[in-house]
């Protein structure tokens, strides 16, 4: 054997180890490197989304105390107890603010959550969209018409003043009426422990711009008051206001409490 295929033969033998060294060394290395360098970036976004999450919750805690203000007031207007003091108050409120005289404003008794039907919507529109809406074996529902002078006004404000208190309290009955259609016909309360009571108004208001501001007044309290129903008539000296209200208590906070 000569010395040139000596040397050749080592050279070969030499770049045989340079290449396993190669596939079984350094490419694992590598590949290791680059499977690390991937982790690392998932776990600096990890890492970023968690700091936005803090910064956001540090945040939130500086707002605690008007958070808890706010559910207070939220807490506050359907209290756990009828309170039936605070509703005469803003009763009164209300006319003194709208220039109403009260003439009597009675309680009824304390009863079950009853959902509320949907509203009826009042202008010129209104009756096509209802007869659309309804089945034809049902009876139409009479829509308020413009009548003429101030007691037509005032009766056209009182329609318009149903529609809007239906609509604002519709949100509130269809969270209970899955609760109501899973036990029909109970006698007692309602599923979710909801009540209301019926108040009954009359007051004597000088016109129906008067009235609109009373009604008002009373939906914009602190405390939850859904007006059923608003009617205007003639009467001595201006108009009288009759009006039904329903104040809602939330269920007791303990087992077994009594109103």
């Amino acid at each position: 054997m000569t010395k040139q295929l000596i040397t050749l033969i080592g050279a070969l033998v030499s770049i045989a180890i340079v290449v396993l060294a190669v596939v079984f060394g350094v490419l694992p290395l590598v590949g290791q490197s680059f499977t690390a360098l991937s982790s690392t970036s998932q776990v600096a976004a990890t890492n970023a989304t968690y700091r936005t999450q803090i910064t956001e919750l540090q945040k939130q805690k500086q707002r605690k105390a008007e958070i808890d203000a706010s559910v207070d007031a939220l807490r506050g207007q359907i209290p756990a107890s009828p309170e039936l003091d605070q509703v005469f108050d803003i009763v009164a409120t209300s006319a003194q603010a709208s220039g109403a005289a009260l003439t009597s404003a009675t309680r009824g008794d304390l009863a079950p959550f009853a959902p509320r039907t949907a509203p009826v919507e009042a202008g010129p529109g209104a009756a096509a969209a209802e007869k659309a809406q309804t089945a034809p074996s049902a009876p139409p529902t009479p829509q308020p018409t413009a009548g003429s002078g101030t007691v037509g006004d005032a009766k056209n404000v009182a329609a318009q003043a149903d529609a809007n208190a239906a609509q604002a309290s519709q949100a509130g009955a269809s969270g209970s009426s899955g609760a109501n259609a899973a036990a029909p016909g109970g006698g007692g309360k309602s599923a979710a422990g909801k009540e209301q009571i019926p108040v009954t108004v009359i007051a004597t208001v000088p016109d129906a711009a008067a009235a609109q501001a009373f009604l008002d007044g009373l939906r914009g309290s602190d405390r939850l008051l859904a007006v059923d129903k608003a009617a205007l008539s003639p009467g001595n000296g201006g108009l009288q206001l009759h009006v039904d209200l329903l104040a809602f208590v939330a269920p007791a906070p303990t087992a077994g409490a009594s109103r």
